[in-house]
């Protein structure tokens, strides 16, 4: 019994107790690195558990991928060929990387950073405008962009420290403040809906895409469009729009029923609806 009791240890989570038969030396470690996590992370203190910070991390990562794409073909214009592109690509991935390793690690609270779709798109608009302004080539006027983002930074970090921001923040109506989340959600469905597919199409020699809203709801003879956008381009955005719309009823449906992960099993049944509709 004593040579049973020494094999046996006992882990409590915060839902349920599990007990853990085998060789002590497993659980020990099994054990120490749960209470490293819980030391660093204070799980129970948040009334949370390690499986569900996985799969919110997980729909999390899911949701907001597409940032890692989108930025980078907005702040260099889609010349995804370019060494611009590449390492815009790169400076997202890092700098969102650190963003939430600190966040994490410093101040413990479970939230993802990267580039927003707001201020990208004002930057691009600032490039755009001394491209116009000045006449000098796009990367000369990215790089005094950036200059000027770095200058903002400082600017920031100084108003943050002297608690200027928070004044600043605090005299913003709050209607304001609580329109900004539904707004750049808003903004989100219309460029899903308005540019969802982008198609090129061979009916048209590849010069106007054919977008979602205008042309597959849009369109009153679907036959006349498939004549313009040729049979492989028509057939592309029909499977884009079964699988948008597809994935996007899963995640409400399950959001419904109060099943969690809810997004991240919607995007997965989309790919996969996507994944087999390539190959009919």
């Amino acid at each position: 019994m004593e040579d049973l009791a020494r094999k046996c240890l006992i882990l409590f989570s915060k839902n349920d107790m599990i007990v853990a038969y085998g060789h002590s030396h497993t659980t020990q470690k099994e054990g120490t690195r749960y209470h490293m996590i819980e030391k660093i992370f204070k799980l129970r203190e948040n009334q949370t558990t390690i499986k569900t910070e996985i799969v919110a991390g997980l729909t999390t990562f899911m949701t907001m991928a597409y940032i890692i794409a989108l930025n980078p073909n907005l702040l260099t214009n889609f010349d995804s060929k370019s060494t611009l592109w590449s390492g815009v690509f790169m400076a997202t991935c890092i700098a969102s990387a650190i963003g939430m390793f600190c966040m994490a690690f410093i101040a413990n609270k479970p939230f993802c950073l990267a580039p927003g779709m707001g201020l990208n798109s004002f930057f691009a608009v600032v490039v755009g405008n001394i491209v116009t302004l000045t006449g000098m080539t796009y990367l000369a006027s990215f790089q005094t962009a950036l200059i000027v983002i770095l200058i903002e930074g400082i600017v920031f970090v100084l108003l943050s420290v002297f608690n200027v921001r928070e004044k600043i923040v605090e005299s913003i109506p709050l209607g304001i403040r609580l329109g900004i989340s539904p707004a750049i959600g808003l903004m989100l469905m219309n460029i899903g809906l308005g540019s969802n597919v982008s198609i090129f199409a061979a009916g048209n020699n590849f010069t106007t895409p054919y977008f979602v809203m205008r042309d597959f709801f849009g369109a009153l003879t679907p036959a006349v469009l498939r004549n313009d956008m040729g049979a492989e381009g028509y057939a592309t955005m029909v499977l884009s729009v079964a699988t948008m719309f597809i994935g996007l009823f899963v995640i409400v449906a399950m959001a419904k029923k109060g099943i969690k992960g809810s997004v991240l099993f919607g995007m997965l049944v989309a790919s996969i609806v996507y994944w087999a509709g390539s190959f009919i």
